[in-house]
């Protein structure tokens, strides 16, 4: 278990990470500090979490313990991973990660396309399915099988500006290895989701609703997708409706495999990554949303 202990002087010292204001943190308090590591002086994230004891801590103290032992074999540069646990005098209090200079993926999705092109805009959410693949062929080829992202929405991805590449961040809420399933923001226990046997549902003591595996995750990224393209949250709407906006797709031109792979979400069949058709979305993109949709439906 590799630990770094400051002291409770030293960790006054550090000074709180400045997160957007868009960016909810209930879980823990994020502190910039510069980690020694034998001569070199490496710029780390605390994240000292608010409550540092009980199942869930025990179970976050799990996951960060799995990803320290597993980080080499993992090998994806893009999981912003655990260094090491945190205490301060003696006591474990979280864990320090990687300093990434960043923009918050949510805030680069929202921002004006004068600011940024919608060509970049999906290029960004092909990078998510990217890591998305990456992390399916650590499953099927390395003795890690059980290794999710688990919690995927836009705040848990960032830009780092300086690889331009996009990272996945807040690993701590990730599935791995025996832990218990973390709460994941598109996996409610509510929606229409809830009346599709293939997402298993398995409440647990720490908040969790569902068994974590390839579907769930894929699930939560085609929704992410598809809020993108509809420029509002699409999580509550109703079976029903989502199929009536599939075939409005499928009326614009839409392509039937780009189509047909969306209403997987809602069938009893596994689910496909999609990252490879963005592109083609791009020329509707300016019919693909909610106002649009409901215009056309309305007639």
């Amino acid at each position: 278990m590799q630990i770094i202990n400051l002291t409770k002087r030293q960790f006054e010292k550090l000074k709180p990470l400045n997160l957007s204001s868009r960016v909810l943190n209930t879980e823990a308090q994020m502190y910039f500090m510069m980690h020694k590591d034998k001569w070199h002086q490496t710029p780390s994230v605390l994240k000292k979490f608010y409550h540092d004891n009980g199942k869930v801590f025990g179970n976050k103290l799990y996951t960060i313990n799995a990803l320290l032992d597993a980080k080499d074999i993992i090998g994806i540069e893009e999981l912003v991973m655990p260094d090491s646990l945190v205490s301060i005098n003696n006591e474990l209090v979280g864990y320090a990660m990687p300093y990434i200079p960043n923009y918050n993926l949510r805030e680069l999705l929202e921002a004006h396309e004068n600011d940024i092109s919608l060509q970049t805009k999906v290029s960004y959410l092909k990078e998510v399915g990217i890591i998305l693949e990456k992390m399916k062929k650590v499953r099927e080829y390395t003795n890690v099988k059980d290794f999710f992202l688990n919690d995927i929405h836009e705040n848990n991805f960032i830009l780092n500006t300086k690889t331009n590449k996009i990272n996945a961040v807040d690993l701590d809420s990730a599935k791995i290895g025996n832990n218990l399933a973390f709460p994941s923001k598109y996996l409610s226990y509510v929606g229409p989701h809830t009346y599709v046997s293939k997402y298993v549902l398995d409440e647990n003591e720490i908040g969790g609703f569902y068994q974590v595996d390839e579907n769930t995750e894929i699930y939560c990224y085609t929704i992410m997708i598809l809020q993108f393209f509809y420029g509002d949250y699409m999580i509550n709407m109703s079976v029903a409706d989502f199929y009536v906006y599939l075939d409005y797709l499928a009326h614009i031109g839409v392509s039937k495999e780009i189509v047909d792979i969306f209403s997987n979400i809602f069938i009893n069949k596994d689910n496909i990554n999609p990252y490879e058709y963005l592109e083609e979305l791009i020329p509707f993109y300016g019919r693909m949303n909610k106002k649009t949709f409901e215009r056309v439906r309305n007639r």
